[in-house]
């Protein structure tokens, strides 16, 4: 099968020939990875491990103002900003005015600011219009060479609603608006809607396969907001996504990621559409379980532990995991592969090989059906966290 062959097959619930899998990590390791193979090129490891599934090709947000002022890029072991205002060696500006500042170390960013952190104005911001949506004159005939090379096409949606929203308003002072002041909310989120459906309409008019949105709702042990507050303020705005792109191309497949236990939302993201979930982090949330509660009704995609078994996990604790979640969750497709987040520095490299090489030789014909029984907890559970096991 190819790749796409594979997605297509997962998503309706049949057995691949082998389970997809998705390889996403830093600049950093992605390095290591190719010395640990002897290889030149990152995507050749992607190849060697059969974990080059996607190709994406999408629209862009645009705003004049911001064109005429960005000025160039900023670059580190995180990757390149892309297009900028910079303000100095470590701080820029992005197209929606927020301010993030690379670390010292240049391995992270935080935020530092944005243009309704200390104003709740929203017409003094000169906002993204839909029309500046920038949609490539090639971006069909891209994505049908991407198909016909068996690639799943991955299409751009827009500014993450939520995550947008507290990027430029500050994340606590969204959070006080999203309880005390939900108008304020819902007329943010009036400003994004907007360019997220032209962006997912154009990702939907080229062909493309997919869209996929970023951006977490959840923490370890529960939601960041009250999941009734999140249905009357983000659940309406999702719904109109979803159907504003499938009105153009109704197989469109749609992807919610958010860490944490996003368990209280999960039939209502599956309700408004969401076909795919990510990143089913076994910290908060019981891959197996997942997999018996609502594995029928939607594709799993995640579950190797990024804070636990991958960093500080012994070989066989990395094969045990990649069994576990093959073995409770791969049955009757439904599922693919890959570390609950982006794989950080801290990931020794045989581990990340181990992961993905077990993944690609692992039989699924050998799964029949759901396991007889399954553990008490993940396997993550039983790998100390911050230190390597004896």
């Amino acid at each position: 099968m190819t790749p796409r062959e594979r997605m297509r097959a997962t998503l309706a619930h049949r057995q691949p020939d082998r389970v997809p899998m998705a390889l996403y990590a830093r600049t950093e390791v992605q390095q290591a990875l190719v010395r640990h193979y002897g290889v030149s090129r990152f995507e050749e490891v992607l190849e060697l491990l059969d974990a080059d599934m996607f190709r994406g090709a999408g629209a862009t947000v645009r705003r004049e103002s911001f064109e005429r002022r960005a000025v160039g890029e900023l670059s580190g072991a995180f990757g390149s900003t892309g297009k900028v205002i910079v303000h100095d060696e470590r701080t820029y500006e992005d197209r929606f005015g927020v301010i993030h500042r690379i670390g010292t170390d240049g391995k992270y960013i935080e935020w530092a600011g944005g243009p309704f952190s200390a104003s709740d104005d929203l017409d003094a911001f000169d906002w993204p219009l839909a029309a500046e949506v920038e949609v490539p004159a090639d971006l069909a005939s891209r994505a049908q060479a991407y198909r016909d090379q068996g690639y799943w096409v991955v299409g751009s949606g827009g500014p993450h609603p939520f995550k947008q929203s507290w990027n430029m308003r500050g994340f606590e002072n969204f959070l006080c608006d999203y309880i005390a002041n939900p108008a304020f909310v819902e007329a943010m989120y009036a400003r994004l809607l907007p360019l997220n459906v032209s962006c997912c309409r154009a990702a939907a008019a080229a062909g493309c396969d997919m869209v996929m949105y970023w951006g977490d709702v959840a923490m370890q042990d529960r939601m960041i907001v009250p999941p009734e507050r999140w249905r009357d303020l983000d659940k309406p705005v999702w719904a109109e996504i979803i159907r504003a792109a499938r009105e153009v191309k109704p197989d469109l497949a749609f992807f919610f990621h958010s860490d944490g236990d996003i368990s209280p939302i999960v039939d209502d993201l599956i309700e408004i559409g969401f076909d795919i979930i990510n990143p089913i982090q076994p910290e908060c949330v019981d891959p197996a379980r997942f997999k018996q509660r609502w594995g029928e009704r939607c594709t799993m995609f995640g579950g190797g532990s990024v804070q636990r078994t991958l960093p500080s996990g012994t070989l066989d604790d990395v094969r045990r995991e990649v069994e576990y979640l093959l073995t409770c969750c791969a049955y009757n497709g439904g599922y693919v592969l890959e570390a609950s987040n982006m794989i950080s520095f801290d990931c020794p490299v045989e581990n990340v090989a181990t992961f993905f090489e077990t993944g690609r030789d692992f039989d699924l014909s050998q799964l029949s059906g759901p396991p007889e029984t399954i553990p008490d907890h993940p396997p993550c559970m039983d790998v100390p966290v911050g230190g390597y096991r004896d």
